[in-house]
């Protein structure tokens, strides 16, 4: 276990190495997913998914976007963004394609892995693409993985095989070393965490302890309907907690039972639920919340009592990431978690749950639109435009392949105008369905759908 705990060590130091200082600052950051994706922005679908420390220091965010008519994806691909350590964009990437990445991590190095169920895609520093590999069959059955974590001779896996919730390991060239044996799924296994040499994992009721070389050790079946094992953490000195639906419990590995931290959670919802990690003062912290309260932090200590909860003032249906990889807690104690509706959301907090930088307000998505009629136009096409913004305002028309047909200046600096779209744009614009983008400079601050039939 020293060995272990050793090679776990450096391993912290060069990933701290690689991040930098990411202390002592606090932020919300919000931002759209304009231009991301070609096309009728409104007919498209978005989500966040994980944050890691990217290599270089900063973040890596990374989500998804998909535009499709009916049930046909018409453009699918993922998005990452790289951030300074204040939450700044350094870059934006897209790469990946068809599904959203259930998983990231890297080798602090040099080096991005990315896996969705039997894809694995690797990248380098700057999200060039460097390899695909599919895993077509693990030990004769196709995989569906979903949690992952690098260990310096390779990757270590959580999923599903045949049906059953199944630990892989396999070297950088994804050739299996070891797979342990099934246990009970409904999802697959949903995480993996390192336990000193062994492994843990966990799937719907089911939780799981495996050694270093892919026996299981013992398995734990919880019989009571609904208990619905969400993640796992472990702190530094080796105690395991569970989150799940309104519970909050404590792996017991002498007797191979779970002691009940915390029951009755609060602001706990199945569509909002959240991840579980440790802050380096021993207490938990865990994502979850409701449709009605918004993202919610909270924290217990490890004899169950409360802490604080902590609420954001973010309007409207917020959904937190759907990777494995959507909870960060940085080696001061900071706190970065990731949610998305109509745009992404990245809340970096302190060891408290609180956003204190009073200077450094929620970035917030553009008071601004834009809207057409009649719908569909055939002659003439009537353009309203409202904004806050000031400075000078453009347009852009652009097909359904992403290709930018017409464009133009608007004249005035008025909050609200309208204007008649030039004959020679409708010239431009065969029968079909086209984005209408309105712009700040090289900014998209608002879209709508325009529908022509002549």
């Amino acid at each position: 276990m020293r060995d272990k705990m050793k090679k776990r060590l450096w391993f912290t130091l060069l990933l701290l190495m690689s991040i930098g200082l990411l202390t002592g600052q606090t932020w919300i950051r919000w931002f759209n997913f304009g231009g991301l994706c070609p096309g009728p922005f409104d007919s498209s679908r978005a989500k966040l998914c994980n944050v890691i420390p990217a290599i270089g220091g900063g973040y890596l965010l990374q989500g998804y976007v998909e535009l499709a008519w009916g049930d046909i994806p018409a453009y699918a691909n993922n998005v990452f963004w790289k951030l300074d350590e204040h939450g700044e964009i350094v870059w934006r990437r897209t790469g990946g394609g068809n599904f959203a990445f259930n998983s990231i991590v890297s080798n602090g190095i040099d080096r991005y892995y990315c896996i969705e169920y039997d894809n694995m895609n690797v990248f380098d520093a700057e999200m060039n693409m460097i390899e695909h590999y599919i895993f077509h069959t693990v030990n004769g059955f196709s995989a569906s993985l979903y949690d992952m974590q690098y260990v310096e001779d390779g990757l270590v896996f959580a999923g599903m095989v045949y049906g059953g919730a199944v630990v892989i390991k396999t070297d950088f060239q994804f050739n299996v070393i070891w797979q342990s044996s099934t246990f009970l799924a409904f999802l697959g296994a949903r995480s993996i965490e390192p336990y000193g040499d062994n492994w843990i994992s966990l799937s719907g009721r089911v939780f799981t302890e495996i050694n270093g070389v892919g026996d299981t050790l013992w398995t734990y079946y919880d019989p009571v309907d609904y208990t619905s094992f969400w993640d796992c953490t472990v702190s530094t000195d080796e105690r395991i907690y569970l989150l799940g639906y309104y519970k909050l419990w404590e792996v017991d590995t002498t007797e191979h039972n779970l002691q009940l931290v915390a029951d009755n959670l609060p602001a706990f919802d199945m569509d909002l639920h959240g991840s579980i990690d440790i802050l380096p003062n021993g207490n938990i912290v865990y994502t979850g919340g409701r449709p009605s309260t918004g993202p919610i932090l909270h924290s217990y200590s490890p004899d169950g009592v409360h802490q604080w909860s902590r609420s954001y003032d973010i309007s409207g249906p917020i959904y937190f990431g759907t990777g494995s990889k959507n909870l960060l807690v940085m080696p001061d104690g900071s706190i970065l978690f990731c949610m998305y509706h109509n745009g992404y959301v990245l809340i970096k907090t302190d060891s408290n749950g609180n956003v204190t930088a009073i200077d450094d307000p929620v970035a917030p998505a553009p008071t601004a639109s834009i809207i057409c009629y009649p719908q569909p136009a055939a002659n003439s096409v009537m353009v309203s435009v409202k904004s806050d913004l000031v400075g000078d305002l453009g347009y852009s028309i652009i097909n359904i392949k992403g290709q930018k047909v017409y464009s133009g200046k608007i004249d005035g600096h008025h909050r609200e105008q309208s204007f008649e779209l030039p004959n020679e744009a409708l010239d431009r614009m065969p029968n079909g369905i086209y984005l209408i983008s309105l712009e700040q400079g090289k900014r998209r601050i608002a879209a709508a759908r325009l529908v022509v039939f002549k």
